[in-house]
């Protein structure tokens, strides 16, 4: 006999929590992730685009600086008609140095 009055208490305890349909504790967790990974993902995209311009400007720099800098200088150490020379100077031309 109790047994069976334990087992229905247990039933009845039991039973609220199971039938709760919405765990507001798991929603609220669940919409505060897909909240960061939005963000995550647009500061992404913008950082691309940003990191995209930086990497050209980078490239014009190095360009810039070897043609302007470091040919002059290889011309005078090894020479101008140094296979390497040349081939620095016509990718500087073509470059627009």
């Amino acid at each position: 006999m109790k047994l069976a009055i334990g087992a229905v208490l247990a039933a009845c305890v039991a039973t609220p929590g199971q039938a709760q349909v919405f765990d507001m504790g798991g929603l609220t967790g669940t919409l505060s992730q897909d909240g960061v990974t939005q963000s995550e993902e647009r500061r992404a995209s913008g950082r691309s685009a940003r990191a995209a311009q930086m990497q050209r400007s980078a490239r014009y720099d190095d360009e810039r600086t070897i043609c302007t800098k470091s040919l002059p200088m290889a011309r005078a150490d090894l020479g101008p008609r140094n296979a390497k020379v040349a081939q620095l100077a016509a990718a500087c031309r073509r470059a627009g140095y």
